[in-house]
């Protein structure tokens, strides 16, 4: 790089033509560079070696918090969650109503009689007993049954995603 008379920069390209860069961009480039020496000191860290490893450094920091930010917060367990959308209200087999909207259900696996936990919006909502029956193959999708007693609906079951089962929460008779 070279600096002319009037205060600009000039950089050679690789057909050998000069290319003015004006004051001002220098002094940004600078102030970037100080930014970088100063956050190379707050965070310890000498080996990075250029500003755009730094910049890649604090974009991935910064994603990885904006990520954590909006997902649900569930309680950490084994269960494996899955996830289903209610379009009318239902009844489960113990009487509670699930509203209308977007549920993540958990259970444990491999439980012929188990306790499946309904959360919405991070918040557990009802914990409900159902009977895991056996399928021939693999769940291809998330698949809810509902069924009509009384001009209200019923879960019926589930058949979870990705497994050879379906939780059956009750079994309407003439269905």
């Amino acid at each position: 790089m070279l600096t002319n008379d009037a205060g600009q920069l000039n950089l050679i390209l690789s057909d050998n033509r000069p290319s003015e860069v004006s004051h001002e961009k220098h002094v940004r480039m600078k102030r970037i560079r100080h930014f970088t020496k100063e956050v190379r000191g707050i965070i310890g860290v000498r080996a990075i070696k250029s500003g755009l490893t730094l910049a890649a450094l604090l974009t991935v920091a910064a994603s990885l918090s904006f990520a954590a930010v909006g997902r649900p917060r569930l309680p950490k367990s084994t269960n494996k969650s899955y996830t289903m959308t209610l379009s009318s209200a239902t009844n489960l087999n113990n009487d509670t109503v699930l509203k209308p909207g977007d549920y993540v259900f958990k259970f444990p696996e491999n439980t012929p009689s188990p306790e499946v936990e309904f959360y919405t919006g991070g918040k557990l909502v009802v914990k409900a007993q159902a009977k895991v029956e056996t399928q021939p193959q693999k769940n291809s999708y998330t698949a809810v049954e509902l069924g009509r007693k009384e001009n209200i609906d019923i879960l019926i079951a589930i058949d979870p995603t990705g497994l050879p089962e379906r939780l059956v929460f009750n079994e309407l008779s003439g269905q």
